[in-house]
């Protein structure tokens, strides 16, 4: 290779490295600040709210500021009146920086009301101011007015209208509610019918003859004969007050005796007998013993039976 060439290669290598590095910081200067404003809604009535967006962009190396915008002697001056800030940084491509600053503003006055003005401030990694930008915001917010502007007296108060209810809803209501309250009794009606024939049904007699079987159980298994007496009054008065439709569970002996003579009831003198020897255990400290207790149940049974088998009979 001669001297020429050799010489030109050998510059060539020195230069290469130097132009990259001042291509690459050229790169790095051609990343601008570029300031937008974005005020969301653009028309509102008076006292209404807005949303006013400050984006710069700048170098990676650069940190913005904003001054003035809510400095409240600043907005003051201005139809705004400051409810909330909040900021924030990212790195939207290498080499490139990206603050938000987003405002949340309160607007008063009438007409279009333009933004305050404010200064973007960068700075370096060291804190050292690189350069300062004033920026008046083009964008501008309309406010209109909650009254019209052409009005200039009270408008008389209407008076308030009275509902007009067709004549035909009311009889349908009415209609409505005898046919609810009709139903309604028709169902309380059914009820109770069906309660009393399943009274009916129910043989008193047989109830009757259970119990007294389960009574003699309870004395041969060891009851007291005063405590069989108190039980065996209970079940007869009941019987009678569901085979006769008498008030026997609550009435006394002598009253029972009364409504049996009028009913002209067949084994009248057994019923009462029981019922009176029942009294004397109870009331006179009688003291019958087990065999005297069974001799009562037995005729109990015997007074059910033969009544149950004349009213089958009848």
């Amino acid at each position: 290779m001669t001297g020429f060439p050799r010489q030109l290669l050998f510059l060539l290598l020195v230069l290469l490295p130097i132009s990259f590095s001042s291509a690459c910081c050229g790169a790095e200067r051609r990343v601008r600040p570029e300031i937008t404003v974005r005020v969301t809604p653009d028309s509102v009535l008076v006292g209404d709210r807005i949303r006013c967006t400050i984006t710069v962009h700048h170098s990676e190396r650069e940190i913005a500021v904003l001054e003035g915008f809510d400095r409240s002697d600043t907005v003051a001056e201005q139809p705004f009146e400051l409810i909330s800030r909040k900021h924030s940084s990212s790195l939207p491509l290498s080499g490139a920086g990206k603050d938000a600053f987003e405002f949340e503003l309160a607007v008063f006055g009438t007409g279009r009301q333009s933004l305050p003005s404010f200064t973007v401030v960068l700075r370096d990694t060291a804190g050292k101011v690189t350069k300062k930008i004033p920026c008046q915001p083009s964008a501008s917010v309309f406010v209109r007015a909650l009254t019209d502007s052409t009005m200039h007296d009270l408008r008389p108060v209407k008076p308030p209208l009275k509902p007009s209810i067709p004549s035909l809803l009311i009889i349908s209501v009415i209609v409505w509610v005898f046919g609810v309250a009709g139903v309604v009794l028709l169902l309380l009606f059914l009820l109770k019918r069906t309660v009393r024939n399943s009274a009916e049904r129910v043989d008193s007699g047989q109830v009757a003859q259970r119990k007294l079987r389960k009574l003699g159980s309870s004395l041969s298994a060891g009851m007291p004969p005063h405590e069989c007496y108190e039980e065996l009054s209970n079940i007869m008065r009941s019987f009678l007050e569901n085979h006769y439709r008498i008030s026997a569970l609550e009435a006394v002996t002598q009253e029972i005796e009364r409504d049996l003579k009028k009913l002209g009831v067949a084994g009248f003198e057994s019923i009462m007998n029981l019922l009176k020897q029942a009294d004397l255990v109870k009331f006179a400290d009688s003291r019958p013993d087990v065999e005297e207790s069974r001799q009562s149940l037995h005729k109990a049974s015997e007074v059910i039976r033969t009544t149950r088998a004349q009213k089958d009979e009848g």
